[in-house]
């Protein structure tokens, strides 16, 4: 194992101290975090390629949750098929798992992941909850988790292929946005190997996905009802169509003239979920979502991006309501908007010309 570039001497070194983690064992499950994104899932792949052909063993890859998300759907159709919902994998036949892009606190269920926690491979901060596996690999100033798995692969001195290189790329891509945010040398070296074993095709297949007619109704359901407190925007959507859908109507909504954050609420199976982005030079959204929901739910995330989860009682308008307002109630004090009264984005939505004897409903 020869590194070509000084970034992969440390890559080396925990090569050797993956190698003594996995002991004697030959079969591992890899988890995903939960509703997984381009980089879990590009870490996942990574990994499985990782423990397949450079220690020999036996790897399969799972997720929590939901892939709702056009472009994630698609990245998963086309590179990686055979990624299987946990609860269809048959935890008895492995006998050690690991997280990818996230940390045992906020990716990990004990009462339902049964396979034993071997170990983390993760570029958020550190949450000490890792503390104690046999192995951890976090690394905060990386950008992305697939650019660790990355080094990885060129520090053991093997060629990714097409599929896994493509699905490391764009993970990279993604947690990034291109290279924009949160970058160390580290993304542009792994960005810049990965560049060129990947299958464009594919990759631009993945960028431009069809989108379905839900999505374009919960994004009318979120404007409509997306208020503005100076810099911040907060909406809801109420029932979520796949609790990524937070997350694509934040990054929308962040793109907006004089916001600097944008928050998204929604409903899905007794949780309500939730999604940050922030232009702020200086504060930290995975650390503004630690605060509002301490005591309320999990969270955490980048200095540019977070989301978090809360666990409500039953799925009642009511129930819903009460909790999306104490959410926005919190963010508001927290970012000292609380006496500030909030303008609708849209006081009233335009009805529209008639169309073919139609007037839009």
């Amino acid at each position: 194992m020869a590194a070509a570039h000084p970034l992969l001497e440390g890559a080396e070194q925990s090569l050797v101290r993956l190698r003594s983690a996995l002991g004697e064992r030959k079969h591992f499950l890899i988890y995903s975090h939960m509703n997984p994104d381009p980089d879990t899932v590009g870490s996942a792949l990574g990994l499985r390629f990782l423990l397949e052909r450079v220690f020999g063993r036996h790897a399969a890859v799972c997720y929590r949750g939901i892939i709702g998300r056009a472009e994630n759907r698609e990245l998963v159709r086309l590179l990686a098929p055979d990624l299987k919902p946990a609860r269809l994998v048959p935890q008895e036949q492995f006998e050690a798992s690991f997280l990818v892009d996230c940390q045992p606190d906020f990716g990990f269920n004990g009462e339902v992941d049964r396979v034993p926690l071997l170990g983390v491979f993760d570029h958020h901060p550190d949450s000490g909850s890792a503390r104690g596996l046999a192995f951890s690999d976090i690394r905060p100033g990386y950008g992305s988790t697939s650019t660790i798995i990355t080094e990885y692969v060129r520090a053991a001195g093997e060629e990714p292929g097409a599929v896994v290189a493509s699905a490391l790329w764009y993970g990279l891509k993604t947690d990034t946005a291109d290279l924009s945010r949160r970058s160390s040398p580290a993304d542009f070296a792994a960005r810049d190997w990965l560049a060129l074993r990947v299958d464009r095709a594919a990759l631009a297949a993945i960028e431009n996905p069809k989108l379905s007619r839900s999505y374009y109704a919960s994004l009318m359901t979120a404007l409509s009802r997306a208020v503005c407190w100076r810099e911040l925007v907060m909406t809801e959507i109420g029932r979520l169509p796949y609790p990524d859908m937070v997350a694509e109507i934040a990054d929308r909504l962040i793109r907006m003239e004089q916001v600097q954050w944008s928050v998204c609420c929604g409903l899905h199976e007794k949780r309500l979920y939730l999604s940050v982005r922030t232009s702020h030079p200086t504060l930290d959204a995975g650390l503004l979502v630690k605060r509002v929901l301490r005591g309320r739910g999990a969270g955490g995330g980048h200095d540019t991006m977070a989301a978090g989860r809360i666990e409500l009682a039953d799925e009642g308008r009511e129930t819903y309501r009460v909790a999306v307002e104490d959410v926005w109630q919190r963010f508001r004090e927290a970012l000292e908007l609380a006496g500030v009264t909030g303008e609708r984005l849209i006081e009233h939505p335009p009805e529209g010309p008639r169309v073919g004897g139609l007037r839009p409903a």
